[in-house]
């Protein structure tokens, strides 16, 4: 026993020597990398997220195999149900009911671990000047769209006349003392902090035209960033400058008539051809985030809102295609007729990511804004002839000269290239603040009418309970600024 004992004595004397130098670390949270090479492996990180609520609220989508009659009809309230009807009635209930968010632990994740590590390090790491403004600037551009992506979550749109005094969300920045619980900055705070963050990004001329794979940022992306900030600021001069940047960088548009794939039928064996975007490779977009369009059921109002031939809505894999069409799976699953359910596990639909032709969508609008009618109409036909059959596309150029008219097929051809996304809650919740553009949503299900209308406070989500517990500074939670 004493030779055992002896013997594990003289192991551990070993270890404690052997691990001295590891005691004396930085404190929790800071980062040990030291140099470009490694600093770099945490922009490889991969972008995933399945980001729902923001759709539901919307009024685009049902998902996950929700029995739509069950889930209206019970007693108890549940966040799903809440968002669903949307009760803005329940509010204070569903911030009881948000004990986490995946939204906001991914984008803070993502600041926290990537773009601020990066930002703290860099310029005393080991490695080349041209490698370190490149990190630097990739850093400064994720950590200005994540902001954005929480400030349009979490905070009202903004407001001119509003935007200094409306409660905003946290900026992290790299030089936080971590033992301080961050502040709340006002929305007009936030966007200030965007805005420069993707200055000194472009000014150090170090972001690559194309990126080292489509879940880094590049020099289209930190344009594309900047136009939609400015665009929320209402700022269209601006927008539409970095709109224009980003498209001079890329401005592919994919033609979806063309780039598609065939599902196979199980019960009939049919062939039919859908649209397949293939991940990381799709030539629209600046940035790519991760998910699946699996089972995200379109309601018949949403499916209606396409414009006629629209392939984002006639040939997106679902499960009526692999039923060969016997089958209505939305009527078997959600409970109720009219849903078009998605079926597509190889597309990236780049559901929180940044597209080229978000940058077409901007340009539009901010021609309208100018009375430009049919300059904004050629922009849009560039994004048309890319999603419509071929048997019913007709120009708009030349043919639609009234305001409210472009308006109106302004906002269609944002509903099909935002669909599969959370950009139709973003360009909703903004418009709310355009007199021109806002209006009420809605849904009919089972005679009863469900809306959400420009003044309702679920345009704007609780923060989540475990970032409450964390830092009371959060709360009042921003819906309560809502009247």
């Amino acid at each position: 026993m004493k030779k055992i004992l002896y013997t594990l004595l003289f192991v551990v004397s070993l270890l404690l020597s052997s691990c001295e130098d590891f005691t004396d670390i930085q404190p929790k949270g800071m980062n040990l990398l030291s140099t470009t090479t490694e600093l770099e492996m945490l922009l490889n990180a991969e972008m995933y997220i399945t980001s729902t609520d923001m759709r539901l609220a919307a009024g685009d989508v049902f998902y996950g195999g929700t029995h739509i009659p069950t889930l209206l009809s019970q007693p108890n309230k549940t966040k799903a149900s809440i968002l669903a009807s949307l009760d803005d009635t329940s509010m204070d209930l569903l911030a009881e009911l948000t004990p986490s968010d995946g939204d906001y632990t991914k984008w803070y994740e993502w600041i926290g671990r990537i773009s601020n590590p990066i930002l703290m390090q860099v310029d005393a790491a080991e490695g080349d000047q041209m490698t370190k403004n490149q990190l630097k600037a990739e850093a400064l551009t994720l950590r200005a769209y994540c902001h954005w992506l929480l400030v349009n979550k979490f905070a009202k749109a903004y407001n001119p006349a509003t935007a200094e005094t409306d409660p905003g969300i946290p900026y992290l920045t790299h030089d936080w003392d971590i033992s301080v619980p961050t502040e709340k900055l006002t929305v007009q705070q936030v966007y200030n902090n965007i805005i420069k963050d993707l200055d000194d990004a472009i000014a150090l001329n170090a972001l690559p035209n194309n990126n080292i794979n489509r879940m880094r940022m590049s020099k289209g992306a930190a344009y594309a960033v900047k136009a939609w900030a400015y665009l929320c600021m209402q700022d269209y001069t601006n927008a539409a400058k970095a709109a224009q940047d980003a498209i001079n960088v890329n401005g592919s548009i994919l033609n979806y008539k063309t780039s598609t794939t065939i599902m196979q039928g199980v019960i009939m064996g049919g062939q039919h051809p859908c649209i397949f975007r293939e991940p990381l490779k799709c030539e629209e977009d600046y940035f790519f985030i991760y998910d699946r369009e699996l089972m995200y059921a379109l309601t018949p109002e949403t499916v209606a809102y396409f414009e006629p031939g629209h392939v984002c809505k006639d040939k997106i894999a679902n499960y009526n295609m692999m039923f060969d069409n016997i089958m209505d799976y939305g009527a078997m699953v959600f409970g109720l007729p009219g849903f078009l359910v998605s079926m597509d596990q190889v597309s990236g639909w780049n559901q929180c990511g940044l597209k080229t032709t978000h940058m077409y969508l901007i340009l539009a609008e901010c021609a309208i804004a100018e009375n430009k009618i049919d300059d904004a109409m050629d922009i849009l036909d560039k994004i048309r002839v890319n999603r419509i059959d071929d048997a019913v596309y007709a120009p708009l150029k030349g043919q639609v000269t009234d305001e409210s008219e472009a308006i109106e097929y302004f906002k269609k051809t944002s509903h099909g290239e935002c669909i599969y996304s959370i950009y139709n809650f973003i360009q909703k919740k903004r418009w709310n603040e355009l007199p021109k553009y806002k209006q009420t949503w809605s849904r009919f299900i089972m005679g009863q009418t469900y809306s959400i209308e420009p003044g309702s406070k679920l345009w704007v989500f609780p923060f989540p309970m475990n970032a409450v517990n964390n830092n009371p500074n959060l709360l009042p939670h921003n819906y309560e600024s809502v009247e």
